[in-house]
């Protein structure tokens, strides 16, 4: 039986919040720390996913989380497209950040917070690579930082596009675990092992959760709540649109009557008719026929040219 898909976040977050080193090993792997500074641990936050949960549509299953110095992490997989996902991971990033405080609390026990976004769509308008950082640098210096509390980091699977034998890092590895899960074969796993042993355990714990059938109870009753939400999305956005189509052809077909009408007034005006008998032919009113016609002369006056539309 193949793998469940861990772009579901319900699997993401069950796999990685039931096994903290797998999780340790990702995040070294997008953080890219030097040796010395690599996590050790880290402290899931919010471990639980409540049935009622995954029936909500917007709920978030993301991973919070603590290493060992106190800093926060703020894990997430986004399998579907959000608008202003940007300004979205910035509010998330900001929420933690703030939490941080109780009153009285001085600003310098603030501790750094590490946001890092998975993503099953795009959102960075630049085609060249598939992870970006974000730190908070000066505009003309951007060696000079505001603080180093603030970091963002954003990875587009769709982007990942390498083969298995060009893979090269760690977080190469687990990209393109991430992003095939349902389609991995023996041959495949064992090369992945070989590149990173860890993935060892981290196959072992996905076929465990693939075979368990409340997990796959779980994770169905989330995949069909989201599609159905997304369903309905589209199908309220298609509504909309065949509405504005119509809605602008019927505008267009107005303006189009509007200015027969009009042409026909004016060519009235030119063959001597009076502005009672122009009204009654065209149902334009007196009182707009006298302001037009007298907009009409004095422009064409002013052009030197004849009474014209």
């Amino acid at each position: 039986m193949p793998f469940l898909k861990l772009t579901s976040d319900f699997l993401f977050k069950t796999l990685f919040t039931q096994n903290p080193d797998l999780l340790v090993s990702l995040v070294n792997s997008i953080l890219h720390l030097k040796s010395d500074k690599k996590l050790i641990s880290l402290d899931i936050l919010n471990p639980e996913i409540q049935k009622e949960i995954l029936s909500d549509k917007l709920s978030v299953l993301d991973i919070k989380a603590r290493d060992e110095t106190g800093n926060i992490f703020h894990i997430e997989m986004q399998a579907f497209p959000q608008d202003f996902y940007s300004k979205r991971a910035a509010y998330y990033w900001a929420k933690l950040y703030f939490r941080q405080l109780n009153q009285g609390d001085l600003y310098s026990s603030l501790k750094k917070v590490y946001s890092i976004n998975l993503l099953n769509f795009t959102v960075v308008p630049q085609k060249k690579r598939y992870h970006y950082t974000f730190l908070s640098l000066d505009k003309y210096d951007p060696q000079i930082k505001l603080t180093d509390d603030f970091e963002v980091h954003i990875l587009e699977l769709p982007r990942f596009k390498k083969d298995l034998e060009n893979i090269q890092s760690d977080l190469e590895t687990w990209l393109y675990v991430i992003k095939k899960s349902r389609r991995l074969k023996e041959t495949d796993m064992k090369a992945l092992v070989e590149k990173n042993p860890i993935l060892e355990k981290a196959f072992v714990e996905l076929d465990k959760l693939s075979m368990d059938a409340k997990t796959r109870e779980l994770y169905e009753m989330r995949e069909i709540g989201l599609h159905d939400y997304n369903t309905n999305i589209q199908s309220a956005f298609e509504k909309g649109e065949k509405r504005g189509i119509k809605e602008g052809i019927e505008k267009g077909k107005k303006r189009g009557d509007r200015k027969r009408t009009i042409r026909t007034a004016i060519e009235l005006k030119k063959a001597g008719m009076n502005l009672d008998f122009i009204s009654k032919i065209t149902k334009l009113p007196i009182p707009w026929l006298e302001k037009f016609f007298q907009k009409v002369r004095i422009e064409n006056i002013t052009n030197g040219g004849n009474l014209s539309a």
